[in-house]
């Protein structure tokens, strides 16, 4: 077959291009064997490849081999897993424990009143708090939307919208977790918006009370003993202790006097003791009065038998002393901000009928306690309490001490928690229906001729188009007597006008122009008083006024527009609150009738239960006079017999008939169970922490004396033996495919891709040294062949089941110990943390030559005694962290009070607070607020069509911006331009106007914050509307690790971690504190492992990088400096032990790595020579084409020489040839 087109010499015959290919194809042969060589290596690529995957899939197995985590061998088991399902970890005891389900914990759910339609603007406007989150709706805003909101803001609770029936809608919010907790929901604006969706009502109550007190039973007597008032043979008697001091009580003699006058004499501090006494109908009863304290601890029963303590220790009867907030993460930030809101209430509280001005837009914990104590209200005082969060973090409340007579003003109470809306205060609601069409009492006539004629208004022309005299365009059918005449203002004339009237024949009526004037005309209607108006026209013109709503009081020959008949009637049909069936007919006699009258028969026909009426907008109205669940309806069916358009719409419900109700769905309640006969209770139905290493999960109440019997064994190591038998599943997987790809054929001697190759031998060398080595382990378990893990005669591992059952059953710990990492110490102040894969395993000596040191200042004056004045400490942390706490202290603060105000503020959050530098007024003295119209703002010049560009950063940083438009500066308000800005920011900030005029941003999120604001007033108008720039004012910041503490009255301040990352400074007002202004830092700990240098931060000491044992092996050290220069830096030794799944999974990690791996390493190196050979077939390939264009040449060159001699020859031949016939 043909492999291409070749041409002989044409001079010499030669098949030139054949010579010049084979020719070519000679110097082509490096090309193709270079090519071979690239083929071998990209097979070989793809066999490592291969091999990687494997041993990957070996890794994972190693790595589960390593977790502790796996070595839990516990089994459980549930007699009845329907009703409560268990699982357990290996800190669980052998044994079975008896379980009961008493009470299954469930969410709280709340349920709205009924809303007759989910998608129409509800017209509630302002804020509330779901746990802690601020919500704003606007009066725009549906039952959809206010659903929407609440779920956006991931407050811990869902809301859904229930539609019970047609025109009964409601917005159900269910907690998101279970417990009697539920979820907090508190009104936070003037607007009563949860009053207003019937979540809650006005009703209020103290939600959190405080206890100062405890009491006793009521007694007969307060002289005779109580153990013969209480008729005991043997009376309980020992020692009680109360707020920590001893009391000895006997009640075989004491008496409640005596009782109480032992408390007193006790000298109890804060604690005192009385009997009461009360008339309970002429029989006076008397019970024993602790004061002062509610810890009373009573081991003799003698608390319990007088009834001060319950059966479980707590005090049955509490004094309540007064009332707290709910509790915030800062003293200092505003609360409106900590809540979430976009404008904080203000108004003035009553705090036992004394009032307290409170702004929460910029009032902080602190604030509110001073403004409380300042009022001086009598008996009271306010402070600020500190305790601490399950996450470690400090929480405060403002106590209230002294009084619940508290009165709330715009929420401000319920914001702060101290108040709570009631849940069941909802009266019944009797059910209204309404109808949905108004009817208009005609216009009235304006100017009267006699008594059956009217005049139009004077016009200046009779001819002339009426809108051009009158300056009216208004058209429409208008009705006169009963009969339709269409006129259009824009074209009919005065005369036009009477002669459609007296066009259409009205009977009894004429209409004339009348010419009043020189040029004044007026038309007049006689025969008639009876217009109905359409489109104005009528009213335009003079004739008649504008219509008016109808009332019950209208006749019937009134109405506008639906020409009323004598002898009409309206049918009359509906069902009554109980659902029976309701008809009647009501007969128009005469149109001098009254609405009242149908309303009045419509009332009988109901058995006058119901009370019928029109509304405010003309409609038909129908009010069940029994307020609760009411089937009521009424259709009313005007039937027109006389031609006219009488209709009252349709009747639907516009008030939903309800019983009183709870708008509490269900409570949120916790979960009880009897575990051993023993009742606990707990917010979850999944309880952890009732018994050691088991967890109850409760599904089912169960039934009364039915115990669930749950049952732990230790045996259970069937999830391990999975592991082990995956292991050596993968291992043998990943040997095999390595043999495989080295494997050279017997009979042929062909070699496999990666026969001989180094870098796979090597691979496998080391992972079967992995599996064979011995471990440096305590016990015969140092290696696996003693669990019967070993290799069999092809060198593949094999378990031996009964041995592998021995070593589990028997020696687990050993087991574990052969896979997985364990670090030692032998000084207890040196705790190992971790190790990398760079950490070899080995026993090192530890060296500590400096202890890590907190940062600290010791104040060198005792103000035991007081301040002398009033004075500011700043505090300002340094290092990685950069926040400044202000803390103000006063004049006869003691050392505990000072170091009370100052932890309150280092362990306070704080938002970011923001105040506009320019304040505006309305006169150039009084302040603007959030209802200042901007044409009010004292010499701001603001006009309609002024715009105000909003830009900055949010708390992450994210740039927005909007633009706000002025339409009209009479009517929109600071308030508006607030609530474009807070919308800009994603309603994340609160933004008010402060008592100056000043405009005041806070973010509502605490901590280090990028929030920017800037206000750009464009002036389009010519003004000089000026807001300021908005500047901060207070730095966000999370809580300071710095702590204040008393030492022998001085004041010592010192930081909570170590290291010189850590560390303070502070300034003062005035000195008299006795602390040094110096910057002040910690130390790191320093030191040596395995005479390798480590670096410290803090008290973690790490090897340093590059090490050649201990890269990466970290350890704490909690040694202090007086330690080591009391003893010497030496610290012992660490031992650091790999068992085959860590040391296996290290090895694999080496081996696998994507970056700089064993095998990565390997195809690197192979892609290098690939890329290499075919450099080198790019030169070769060249170099062939240079060949082949040098032969082609040499060819062309040779087929010339000899067409050349050819031609010469013929030219000799023939001049031979020549010569030969010229002789003849």
């Amino acid at each position: 077959m043909s492999q291409g087109i070749t041409f002989q010499g044409l001079g010499s015959g030669l098949d030139t291009g054949s010579i010049i290919e084979q020719l070519v194809a000679i110097e082509q042969r490096p090309v193709t064997l270079i090519q071979q060589r690239q083929a071998t290596l990209e097979t070989q690529k793809l066999a490592i490849a291969d091999i990687n995957s494997a041993l990957l899939n070996l890794k994972s197995q190693a790595e589960n081999l390593a977790d502790v985590d796996l070595f839990s061998i516990t089994k459980i088991n549930s007699s009845d897993s329907s009703k409560v399902s268990v699982s357990a970890t290996n800190d669980a005891a052998i044994g079975s424990i008896n379980v009961e389900v008493l009470e299954l914990a469930q969410a709280r759910s709340l349920s709205s009143r009924s809303f007759s339609a989910s998608d129409e603007d509800l017209g509630l406007a302002g804020e509330f708090v779901v746990n802690g989150v601020g919500i704003e709706i606007a009066s725009t805003d549906s039952l959809i939307d206010v659903r929407d909101t609440i779920n956006a803001a991931d407050a811990g609770v869902n809301a859904q919208i229930l539609t019970v029936a047609d025109g009964d809608n409601r917005l159900i919010v269910s907690a998101e977790e279970v417990g009697a907790a539920g979820f907090d929901l508190r009104d936070a604006s003037a607007e009563d918006v949860l009053q207003g969706l019937g979540l809650t009502s006005a009703a209020t109550q103290v939600k959190n009370t405080f206890a100062d007190g405890a009491r006793s039973a009521q007694f007969l007597s307060d002289s005779d003993s109580v153990g013969t008032l209480l008729n005991l043979s043997s009376p309980p008697a020992g020692t009680v202790s109360i707020a920590g001091t001893d009391i000895t009580v006997d009640l075989a003699t004491d008496s409640l006097t005596s009782i109480a006058d032992s408390i007193n004499t006790a000298g109890i501090a804060g604690v005192s003791a009385a009997v009461t006494s009360v008339d309970d109908g002429g029989l006076m009863r008397y019970q024993l009065e602790i004061q002062g304290t509610t810890e009373i601890v009573d081991n003799t029963g003698a608390m319990e038998t007088m009834g001060v303590l319950d059966s479980s220790g707590d005090v049955v009867d509490e004094i309540i002393a007064g009332a707290e907030t709910d509790a915030f993460t800062s003293t200092t930030t505003s609360l409106g901000s900590l809540l979430s809101l976009g404008t904080g209430p203000q108004g003035s509280i009553s705090i036992a009928g004394q009032s307290v001005a409170i702004d929460l837009a910029e009032d902080s914990l602190t604030d509110i306690q001073t403004r409380i104590n300042d009022a001086s209200i009598a008996g009271v005082t306010a402070t600020v309490t500190t305790s601490s969060h399950a996450d470690g973090k400090s929480q405060f409340r403002l106590r209230i001490d002294g009084t619940t007579d508290l009165v709330d003003d715009g929420n401000i109470l319920e914001s702060l928690g101290v108040l709570q809306g009631s849940n069941s205060a909802f009266e019944s609601v009797a059910r209204v229906l309404t109808a949905n069409t108004p009817n208009q009492v005609r216009g009235a006539v304006l100017n009267p001729v006699g008594g059956s004629g009217a005049k139009s208004m004077e016009v200046a022309s009779d001819a002339d188009p009426l809108s051009t005299t009158i300056g009216s365009t208004a058209s429409g059918s208008v009705s006169i007597d009963g009969v339709a005449v269409a006129i259009d203002l824009n074209t009919d004339s005065l005369n036009d006008v009477r002669d459609k009237i007296n066009a259409t024949g009205i009977s009894g009526v004429t209409a004339t122009v009348n010419t009043v004037g020189p040029a004044t005309f007026e038309l007049e209607i006689s025969g008639t008083q009876t217009f109905d108006d359409d489109g104005g026209v009528l009213q335009d013109l003079g004739v008649v006024g504008a219509n008016s709503v109808a009332t019950d009081n209208t006749r019937f020959g009134d109405i506008a527009n639906v020409n009323v008949q004598a002898g009409d009637t309206v049918s009359i049909s509906g069902r009554n609150r109980d659902g029976d069936q309701v008809a009647g007919t009501f007969t128009i006699s005469n149109s001098n009738l009254r609405i009242d009258n149908l309303l009045t028969t419509v009332e009988g026909l109901f058995g006058d239960d119901v009370t019928a009426f029109v509304d405010a907008m003309g409609r038909i109205s129908l009010a069940d006079n029994v307020a609760g669940t009411s089937s009521m309806s009424l259709t009313l069916t005007a039937n027109n017999e006389g031609g006219g358009n009488l209709t009252f719409g349709d009747l639907s419900v516009t008030t939903q008939g309800a019983d009183a109700r709870s708008s509490e769905l269900q409570a949120g309640t916790d979960a009880e169970v009897r575990i051993n006969g023993i009742t606990l209770s707990r917010s979850t139905n999944t309880i952890t922490d009732a018994v050691e290493g088991v967890t109850l999960t409760l599904n089912q109440i169960t039934d009364e004396e039915e115990v669930v019997e749950v049952s732990v064994s230790k045996d259970d190591t069937t999830q391990l033996r999975s592991q082990l038998e995956g292991f050596v599943a993968e291992y043998n997987t990943a040997m095999g495919l390595i043999q495989a790809q080295m494997a050279v054929d017997t009979d042929t001697g062909e070699r496999s891709s990666l026969t001989g190759d180094a870098t796979i031998l090597g691979v496998q060398s080391r992972l079967r040294s992995a599996i064979i080595n011995e471990i440096d382990v305590e016990g015969e378990f140092n290696a696996l062949v003693f669990m019967g893990i070993n290799f069999d005669r092809d060198a593949e591992l094999t378990i031996d089941d009964a041995r592998l059952t021995e070593a589990l059953e028997n020696n687990l710990e050993d087991v574990q110990a052969l896979f997985v990492e364990r670090g030692s110490t032998t000084n207890e102040d040196v705790e190992f943390v971790r190790s990398t894969t760079r950490t070899l395993a080995g026993n090192y000596s530890l060296d500590v030559t400096q202890a890590a040191q907190q940062a600290e200042l010791l104040g060198s004056v005792d103000l035991s005694g007081g301040l002398a004045e009033a004075q500011t400490l700043t505090i300002t942390e340094v290092g990685s962290l950069s926040s400044t706490a202000v803390v103000e202290l006063t004049a006869g603060d003691t050392t505990d009070d000072i170091v009370e105000k100052v932890n309150s503020a280092l362990s306070s959050e704080v938002a970011e607070v923001r105040r506009g530098s320019v304040a505006n007024t309305t006169d150039g003295a009084a302040a603007i607020d959030e209802d200042t119209v901007f044409a009010d703002i004292f010499g701001a010049g603001v006009v309609n069509g002024d715009s105000i560009r909003i830009q900055g950063t949010t708390h992450d940083g994210s740039a927005v911006q909007r633009s706000y438009e002025i339409e009209d500066a009479a009517t929109q308000d600071i308030g508006d331009l607030l609530s474009e800005v807070r919308a800009t920011f994603g309603n994340d900030i609160s933004a008010n106007i402060d008592a100056d005029g000043r405009i005041l941003v806070t973010d509502n999120q605490v901590g280090p914050s990028s929030l920017t604001v800037t206000l750009v007033e464009a002036n389009e108008g010519g003004g000089n509307l000026d807001l300021g720039s908005i500047e901060a004012e207070t730095e966000g910041r999370f809580p300071m690790e710095i702590t204040a503490i008393n030492v022998d009255g001085r004041l010592q301040l010192r930081h909570d971690s170590y290291g010189d990352n850590s560390g303070f400074s502070v300034t003062q007002s005035v000195d008299q504190l006795g602390l040094a202004t110096d910057e002040v830092r910690g130390a790191d700990v320093e030191g040596s492992i395995n005479g390798e240098v480590a670096d410290g931060f803090g008290r973690i000491l790490t090897g340093s990088r590059d090490n050649a044992t201990t890269d990466g092996l970290t350890l704490r050290v909690t040694t202090t400096q007086a330690e080591l220069d009391a003893d010497s830096s030496d610290r012992g030794s660490v031992g650091l032990v790999y068992g085959v799944g860590r040391s296996l999974t290290d090895l694999l990690s080496f081996i696998t790595d994507d970056i700089d791996g064993t095998l990565k390493t390997r195809e690197d190196a192979i892609d290098d020579t690939i890329d290499n050979l075919g450099d080198q077939i790019t030169v070769l390939e060249r170099r062939v084409e240079q060949t082949r264009t040098h032969l082609v040449s040499k060819f062309a060159t040779l087929e010339g020489s000899l067409a050349t001699l050819q031609s010469q020859g013929d030219f000799l031949a023939s001049q031979l040839a020549g010569l030969s016939s010229g002789r003849g």
